[in-house]
């Protein structure tokens, strides 16, 4: 046996020599720089959201780097090949704010980050490709942003509204509704108020279907997707008109911009449009309620006996932000129009209307129809204002599963039914029937016979089938329930149409029932607690969740009662005939509403791409509005190219982009709202392009999230002057195969640049309609105290300092390690598991001591059980699992004496995308004359996996925990690394000290903590 290494060795890896080494080698060899094509390779886009650079990278950067980096790595060493980009979100508000706090120019600021952080982006031994970076605050980069916004301009999808939007005192500009949080600046954290501003707004509603709809083929995380559907909030629904008695206009109104629907004309009668989801809730509807903004205030004004209060408390509502009006849990406030009543199209009957802060008036038709049966905020409000509170529609539970499913070749016999909860005279127990037979637990039920009511039913029920004498209705419990289910007593399937009552025993006198009334069922008596997990009829469960709540609000659909014509029809037929019904009498008919608004995208600030468009009074009066037309002296060819979607604004020739962010002197944001371009005189003010005649620039800057809603296409052709991007150099790298990013950029970025992109495809700038196959989110690292790392709280770690104690490989490791990256969740930081690893890497550095050039096959075998492992780990982003199997693998080559050659080289290569500059430093060890990733990633050998898998049981303390897959034969080190990364173990292991472990080898692993 002959040792490969046979010299003196250091027993410690030593980062701060070998890391740079070969960080500057990967630099100098350009390593990383992807060719737009590679004869035999298909191209593989691995993507990351670009950093801002606001401050220094922090360890949540490194977090958001080093997974996908493994990852991109792999891929290479697969076969693909890999664009795997860098660049910077370099404009906006937090560059601005951080700037302005520390009394520099945002330019200034934003460069010398940069120039640091491209330093610590290296230091980490990424493999991004440099060469092509974008930099959003760059003339080169901006001008083509310029370009794509006026392209969305001319196709109508920008334009300038003037509305209440989110203002942020402390920032001084407009927040688009999702960078508002809890009512709140994302950014500052200061409370956000509403202003009427002229604002420039992308139509991204003219997408809503297709944002919701083109979700379903990509391979996204489900929380994903519903984050997006549920922010988009799609409604499929009706617009019912409720006239308002005794009221017909004199002229015809002026409808507010942000409610949808129509308007009466004059002389018609006045009438309030509501949008609903369950007009099979009409009949219950026992009030409207309108928003503070609504016209029907206005051009009910005379008719409104209490005018004044109604205008204070419009006054008030002013005052709060959306976010503040529709808080969850927040106490509904409302008052009354007094003289005003809107008529149930369906029932005639007059009910009251309110004017309410709750109900916003940019938000559908800015009215509500209110049943509070069947809605909780409306029952609240109901509750609060003593309105009544009508039942229209009755639960329906029907048995689809198990020995209780309707039978269909069974006859169904329907019956009036009570359902009694009975309790007992002075404790906290109830009297139940326990149907041992079938397997049912229920209160009393009993079948109402001739005419008798239903309490006159269930008191004789009771009697009967308890023997209890004394029963006292106390009041109604869930009102009117319907069930379906096949009653195997009786051999039929029973549709039970019935009504919920609680009754008390005044007394315990009793006297034993009849034979026939217990022969399926005995009484039995239990105790209050234990009601819940002893009822098991859906019916029961129902009324005894209602008689715990105290009160009574089903919102789910069910069957009509008291509604007319439509008793008895289950929810959906009714609404179905309802909505066609309103259609025919021309009151409404099929609508669908969603809770996404446009996007407002421009900003009263300094540090943005400038909006290329300049206003011209001469223009505005002719009604001219251009997109890209040469200044002509001929008036009547301008007209016709023109629209009046915003008359007055030019477009900015192309030839004349970019249009370059001055220097200024003042940048600070203004107390008046206008940003801080508005003094820059000679910048402002230019010629129209259009008429040759004096304008003014915008002076509005665009909001970031424009910039990083296409950066990803610019990375494809970063260098061109001519376009945005070449055609054929799009098609050979869109879309992104794999984009990972934040969790809170879901409702945001990932948002606006799937509806950019979609814009883009429909003007045929790119060559399909979504821009990232796979999406994935990440998790969050908190600091040591486990809180959200924060300067304010003194938790956030300087990832510097940690390199420069335990080096980046260690830094990379350790963060693959720490819990599974294709999942969201919460990961403390912890200071000895940094040690932990850095330990590990310091063994795998000794390791090399034992290879030889001997070779030895036992030890390929736990080797490609190592291998399939960790390539699996890599493929689905398990990225802890991949450590876990390394560091078991290393704990097996410990225990030889020696380790061959190849199987070294092996492990190199499983460690070399997680662990970059070791595994590199050791490869040319061993001779190598190239890099090793330029090798390729190693084949499992199947034959060396037979038989390979066991379950292992992992219990805590004798308590089963989890159960993992592991390769047969598997030593306790591996079993066990794997059981630590396995994210269900976290939750009870976290902060205890395991203090012994006890292993039976391809059966169980406990621990004693």
């Amino acid at each position: 046996m002959r040792c490969i290494n046979d010299t003196a060795m250091e027993t410690r890896y030593s980062p701060k020599t070998i890391e740079p080494k070969w960080q500057k080698e990967w630099e100098t060899s350009r390593l990383y720089e992807a060719a737009d094509s590679v004869s035999g390779k298909e191209n593989y886009y691995q993507l990351v959201e670009f950093p801002y650079p606001s401050g220094n990278l922090h360890v949540g950067h490194w977090y958001a780097f080093t997974g996908p980096d493994i990852h991109a790595r792999y891929m290479r060493m697969t076969g693909k090949n890999v664009l795997f980009p860098i660049g910077f979100d370099a404009f906006g508000l937090p560059a601005e704010n951080a700037a302005i706090k520390r009394g520099l120019d945002p330019r200034v600021w934003t460069e010398e980050n940069m120039a640091h952080m491209r330093g610590q982006i290296a230091s980490m031994g990424t493999s991004f490709d440099r060469s092509r970076e974008v930099v959003t605050c760059h003339p080169e980069y901006y001008r083509w942003t310029q370009w794509l916004f006026l392209r969305l301009w001319e196709a109508g999808l920008a334009l300038q509204r003037t509305t209440l939007a989110n203002w942020c005192p402390s920032c001084k500009t407009i927040l688009a509704n999702e960078q508002v949080k809890d009512g709140v600046c994302d950014r500052c954290g200061t409370e956000v108020t509403q202003k009427k501003i002229p604002q420039w707004q992308m139509l991204i509603t003219k997408y809503a279907d297709r944002l919701i709809d083109d979700l379903d083929p990509l391979d996204w995380a489900d929380e994903i997707k519903t984050a997006q559907k549920n922010w988009i909030g799609r409604s499929e629904g009706a617009i019912v008109r409720f006239e308002i008695a005794d009221c017909r206009l004199k002229d015809t109104p002026t409808p507010h911009p942000d409610q949808s629907g129509s308007s009466p004309q004059a002389g018609e009668r006045e009438c309030i449009e509501v949008f609903t989801t369950r007009v099979d809730t009409i009949f219950g509807c026992t009030y409207v309620v309108v928003a503070p903004e609504h016209r029907i205030i206005a051009d009910c004004r005379l008719q409104i006996a209490n005018f004044g209060e109604v205008e204070k408390y419009i006054e008030a509502t002013r005052k709060k932000s959306d976010i503040e009006r529709t808080e969850l849990g927040k106490e509904k406030t409302g008052v009354k129009l007094g003289g005003i009543e809107a008529v149930n199209p369906f029932t005639g009957e007059s009910v009251p209307v309110y004017v309410a802060d709750y109900v916003l008036g940019s938000y559908g038709t800015g009215a509500v129809m209110a049943v509070p049966a069947h809605d909780e905020r409306d029952n609240a409000f109901a509750k609060k204002y003593g309105l009544p509170i009508r039942q229209s529609v009755a639960p329906f539970f029907g048995t689809n599963e198990g020995p209780d499913a309707v039978r269909e070749n069974a006859e169904t016999i329907r019956r009036k039914t009570a359902f009694a909860l009975v309790r007992h005279w002075n404790e906290d127990k109830y009297l139940c029937l326990d149907w041992e037979k079938f397997g049912w637990h229920s209160g009393v039920i009993g079948g109402i016979e001739g005419d008798e009511t239903p309490v006159e039913a269930a008191t004789r029920e009771i009697v009967e089938e308890t023997g209890y004498a004394h029963p006292v209705f106390e009041r109604y419990v869930g009102r009117m329930i319907h069930t379906n289910f096949y009653a195997a007593h009786k051999g039929v399937n029973r549709y039970a149409d019935g009504v919920g009552m609680l009754f008390k025993l005044g007394d315990g006198e009793w006297e034993e029932p009849k034979e026939e009334e217990t022969k399926n069922h005995k009484a039995v008596w239990i105790d209050g607690g234990k009601m819940e997990s002893f009822l098991n009829l859906k019916n029961f469960q129902y009324m005894w969740e209602v008689l715990m709540k105290g009160e009574e609000c089903f919102t789910d659909d069910g069957v009509l009662a008291d509604s007319g014509e439509y008793d008895d029809m289950r929810s959906a037929e009714a609404r179905e005939k309802m909505t066609a019904w309103l259609e025919e009498q021309g009151l409404g008919g099929k609508k669908t509403q969603y809770r996404l608004r446009d996007w407002t995208i421009s900003r009263q600030r300094y540090w943005g791409v400038p909006i290329p468009l300049v206003h011209c009074l001469a223009c505005e009066q002719v009604g001219i509005s251009n997109g890209q037309f040469p200044i002509s002296n001929e008036k009547q060819d301008r007209r016709s190219k023109t629209n009046s979607a915003n008359p007055g604004w030019i477009a900015v020739p192309d030839t004349e982009l970019p249009v370059v962010l001055p220097e200024i002197a003042d940048y600070l944001p203004r107390e008046d709202g206008k940003s801080p371009l508005a003094k820059a005189a000679d910048w402002m003010n230019v010629t129209c392009p259009a008429c040759g005649g004096p304008a003014e620039r915008e002076t509005d800057t665009m909001d970031t999230f424009v910039d990083s809603s296409w950066y990803f296409l610019r990375y494809a052709d970063p260098k061109n002057g001519e376009t945005f991007a070449a055609k054929e150099k799009l098609e050979a790298w869109m879309p992104v195969d794999f984009y990972s990013g934040g969790a809170e950029h879901v409702t945001m970025h990932l948002l606006y640049s799937r509806f950019f992109h979609k814009a883009l495809f429909d003007l045929g700038l790119v060559p399909e309609s979504e821009p990232y196959v796979l999406r994935r989110n990440r998790g969050l690292i908190l600091g040591t105290d486990g809180n959200k790392m924060s300067k304010s709280k003194g938790n956030v770690l300087d990832p510097d300092v940690i390199v420069a104690d335990f080096g980046a490989d260690t830094m990379r490791l350790y963060l693959a390690f720490i819990g599974p990256y294709n999942e969201v969740g919460n990961y403390p930081w912890t200071p000895t598991g940094v040690v932990g690893v850095r330990r590990f890497l310091d063994r795998v550095w000794r390791m090399r001591e034992r290879v030889t050039d001997e070779e030895n096959a036992d030890v390929m075998k736990p080797m490609h059980r190592t291998l399939a492992t960790v390539t699996a780990s890599l493929e689905q982003f398990k990225l802890n699992t991949g450590v876990a199997a390394l560091m078991g693998c290393l704990n097996d080559l410990e225990r030889r004496t020696s380790v061959p050659k190849s199987s070294w080289e092996l492990f190199l290569l499983m460690l070399s995308p997680y662990a970059p500059h070791i595994a590199e430093e050791l490869w040319h060890e061993l001779g190598n004359a190239e890099s090793i990733f330029l090798a390729s990633w190693p084949e499992v050998d199947p034959a060396l996996l037979v038989n390979e898998e066991v379950t292992i049981v992992i219990s805590v303390n004798g308590k089963v925990r989890a159960n993992i897959v592991v390769p047969a034969g598997s030593g306790e080190d591996h079993v066990k690394a794997l059981a630590l990364a396995d994210g269900k173990m976290k939750a009870h292991l976290d902060e205890k000290e395991i203090r012994r472990a006890v292993f039976v080898p391809d059966k169980i692993l406990n621990l004693v903590v």
